[in-house]
């Protein structure tokens, strides 16, 4: 593109581009970073592979093999080899930003899409460590990067509905972040969130409560927490599930400052509503999960972060709460919003969530219902237009 074509792409001023080109070590501000960043993430796979392709190019981040540590004998060995250590620390600076940068953009592009960016700075980060001879802090950086790459690939493949290769990456990225002494809560995260989806829900609480115990109290905490009552609430072990929802909102009420930045890692309000709406239903207190949505609603309204995948789980699972009441009409009119989502926001787990409407609309008092029928095909079309899915519980 030309200064002004680029410009106008991006929406900011033509002497922005310029100063840009002119100056091609220039570090953008936050503000303008985040809108390259977005620039990159929606555009075609051929940008993607010549943007890889030219940073591949830059001096210092590939070479020979390394010089191992081994062979160091006496300081003046020691100081050579760390002289000749070809990896750049502003190399792995741009491949950590690069991974917090796309765990930003997880709500916000679609998973597909996501997901060979994400797999792009994983092969980066291997790249370096085999080839770009680090030193030894700059090895266990790399490893912890690639440990949040791989994890958050887990969560990608997992809403792809391919379950066998969120846990191969779930599994991966446990082991690079425990080799890097980083907390392993993600790791555990995208495990339990495999396991529930393949309905194993003992092995999903468990992970989820093993991570629990694993790191220090952060958002995580909770979402972990959250996790371990949803999957206890699928297993039907509902005191264990009482439990954990308590544990979450404990600490989520304790974490004033917790990020909400629409990484998965974070888990704001919105999200938190969504496992404690499934837990009251599975727990038989519908009347309690339709105001869980009513706070979530409450918080859209007052301005909080719109994630589209959060507020469909949302409204469906209002409509599971109001057909366990026996308001088919209150069921509708939550559900029929939700239908119109995009189908490349159509993730597992909301289709998950719709697949356990259709078996609430197929039995009981609505299952001779005309309407109900209405309602049964419009998810099945919906289903139909989505992401290669699940077909399993909710939550």
């Amino acid at each position: 593109m030309t200064n002004e074509s680029f410009a106008a792409h991006l929406g900011v001023a033509v002497r922005t581009v310029a100063y840009w080109r002119a100056r091609s070590g220039v570090v953008p501000r936050p503000a303008m970073q985040e809108i390259l960043d977005t620039a990159l993430a929606t555009a075609p796979p051929a940008v993607h592979e010549q943007f890889w392709l030219i940073l591949d190019r830059q001096p210092g981040t590939a070479g020979t093999p390394p010089v191992r540590p081994g062979a160091v004998d006496d300081l003046d060995s020691l100081t050579g080899w760390l002289a000749a250590s070809g990896t750049r620390d502003d190399a792995i600076e741009q491949a950590e930003h690069a991974a917090g940068t796309l765990a930003r953009l997880h709500t916000k592009v679609p998973a597909q899409a996501l997901l060979s960016d994400v797999l792009a700075v994983h092969r980066r980060a291997q790249a370096m460590l085999h080839d770009g001879r680090p030193r030894l802090r700059q090895a266990r950086e790399l490893i912890r990067i690639d440990g949040l790459a791989l994890a958050h690939a887990s969560v990608l493949l997992g809403d792809l509905g391919r379950d066998r290769d969120a846990e191969r990456h779930g599994r991966t990225a446990q082991l690079c972040l425990r080799e890097a002494d980083a907390s392993q809560a993600p790791a555990w995260y995208a495990l339990a969130k495999t396991a529930r989806w393949q309905r194993d829900y003992a092995a999903a609480a468990d992970l989820a409560s093993r991570g629990f115990e694993h790191g220090p109290v952060t958002a995580m905490s909770v979402q972990l927490a959250s996790y371990e009552a949803n999957a206890a609430a699928l297993l039907g072990d509902h005191q264990r599930a009482r439990d954990a929802l308590r544990r979450s909102e404990q600490i989520a009420a304790a974490l004033t400052d917790a990020a909400n930045d629409g990484s998965p890692w974070a888990f704001p309000p919105q999200r938190r509503a969504v496992f404690r709406l499934s837990v009251l239903l599975r727990t038989g207190q519908p009347q309690g999960a339709i105001q869980a949505a009513a706070d979530a609603d409450t918080g859209w309204a007052a301005g909080e972060p719109h994630i589209p995948g959060t507020w469909a789980q949302v409204r469906i699972g209002t409509a599971i709460a109001h057909l366990l009441s026996g308001d088919l009409d209150g069921a509708a009119e939550e559900l029929t919003p939700a239908l119109g989502m995009d189908p490349q926001l159509r993730i597992a787990t909301v289709t998950g969530w719709l697949a356990d409407l259709d078996r609430h609309l197929a039995i009981g008092q609505h299952s001779t219902s005309s309407y109900a029928r209405k309602l049964r095909r419009q998810i099945r079309d919906f289903t139909a237009a989505a992401l290669p899915s699940h077909t399993g519980e909710t939550g």
